[in-house]
């Protein structure tokens, strides 16, 4: 952790996933997933933020880790 820390493009990486989860828990807390909301038709609201926290940690983890990455 203090080698991805003391790289800059590494904070960086840090700091999206340490707001995507500050916005999972604002989430949470605003009660925007115990909605009965329905998106595109049969997809839940907890399904779609579970989605979409998944897709930018995996965005966040492959644009680090294939072209900022120091140790290759």
């Amino acid at each position: 952790m203090r080698e991805i820390w003391n790289h800059r493009p590494g904070r960086v990486f840090l700091s999206v996933l340490a707001l995507s989860v500050l916005a999972m828990f604002a989430a949470i807390a605003m009660g925007l997933l115990e909605r009965q909301v329905l998106v595109l038709g049969w997809m839940t609201m907890p399904l779609v933020a579970g989605v979409v926290f998944i897709a930018v940690w995996l965005v966040a983890y492959l644009v680090y880790f294939f072209r900022f990455w120091p140790y290759r």
